[in-house]
């Protein structure tokens, strides 16, 4: 499968029993300042839109010598935390305006390996600057990963995570937004639907039947030159394991792992590495929906860490072998899995 660093989608999900909770330590997070102090700023204010799946933490890592999993959870508000960050930015020569920060995902976890430690962050915003009459103008978005490695990972991933979000948002108060288009406040709160809208993947009646090799062709409806001529699926279930093309006069199969996504028959599939098959996808309340299996962590099993990785990380990431049925959402933004929630064997 053809995939970019740029394509690259991180989530964490987490299922723990509120008992079970209660034993789990927390670790703080608290955003650096950096020492240095913009020129010029035109934006002395922050507001910020939490659209992250899970709004109560921070992801997951790991303390100790025995490496025991602890909740991220800021004791101040990401909120108060931003503008904090933004006092600490601006110098002397600062506007009144005002910025939005529309958050997706900032997440953090941790992964274990025979000699090393493995941290990541995962920040995905949209920022929108305040005109003068009141509506919204797009500034800019980030959608990065940090992979870091060491043996003791937890601070320095911290940190870095922390950097990321800090230049972010310094290299786009010192700018203007170009007002070519504008959003009310509420339009912000539903941006993701406003976005996806400008998609054919979302907004076409019936889409294209055929091959997708990378994401951008699948959400753009331009599928390769090559033809299904058949298909083999695992027992009587909706999952693909073989695809074919007409080559020469005889059906020849297609490597899988070259292809993101099919459509066929007029039912999207999406190829899923863990499975090494393509899942079928409906689309429900404006979004894609598939069930594939994720790893989760096999000595614990409360707590699942899904990684959707794609480019030089590859394929999905977890900290152990166990593989569990999730019910995934395809992310629009980049062709990522977004784990929604665990499907419970009958």
């Amino acid at each position: 499968m053809k995939k970019s660093l740029k394509s690259v989608l991180f989530f964490l999900g987490i299922i723990l029993s509120s008992s079970i909770y209660s034993q789990k330590r927390t670790e703080d997070f608290s955003i650096s300042f950096p020492d240095k102090k913009l020129e010029k700023s035109y934006y002395k204010t922050i507001k910020l839109i939490d659209a992250r799946a899970d709004s109560t933490s921070l992801g997951i890592v790991q303390k100790g010598a025995f490496n025991t999993k602890a909740k991220v959870v800021p004791t101040k508000n990401l909120n108060d935390q931003f503008q904090n960050l933004l006092n600490q930015i601006n110098g002397e020569n600062t506007d009144e305006g005002t910025v939005v920060m529309y958050l997706k995902q900032f997440y953090f976890a941790e992964i274990t390996g025979a000699f090393s430690e493995h941290g990541y962050c995962y920040f995905q915003a949209y920022l929108f600057a305040k005109n003068e009459d009141g509506t919204y103008s797009y500034l800019d978005k980030i959608d990065s990963v940090i992979d870091h490695s060491s043996m003791d990972v937890t601070k320095a991933t911290m940190k870095k995570g922390s950097e990321m979000v800090s230049d972010f948002i310094s290299r786009n108060i010192s700018k203007k937004a170009l007002q070519t288009n504008q959003y009310s406040f509420e339009d912000i709160k539903n941006f993701d639907e406003i976005e996806k809208q400008k998609l054919s993947l979302y907004n076409s009646a019936e889409l294209k039947e055929g091959i997708y090799s990378d994401y951008n062709s699948f959400k753009d409806q331009k599928p390769s030159e090559k033809s299904i001529s058949n298909v083999k699926f695992y027992g009587k279930t909706s999952k693909i394991i073989k695809i074919y093309e007409m080559a020469e006069g005889k059906e020849k199969e297609i490597k899988k792992n070259d292809v993101f996504a099919i459509v066929y028959q007029s039912s999207p599939y999406i190829y899923l590495p863990v499975e090494n098959a393509f899942m079928k996808a409906e689309k429900r309340d404006g979004d894609f929906y598939f069930i594939g299996k994720i790893k989760s962590t096999a000595k614990t099993g409360d707590v699942v860490l899904a990684s959707a990785f794609f480019g030089i990380i590859g394929g999905l990431i977890a900290s152990g072998s166990t593989s569990v049925p999730f019910e995934l959402k395809l992310d629009y933004l980049n062709g990522g899995f977004i784990p929604i929630k665990e499907i419970q064997s009958k």
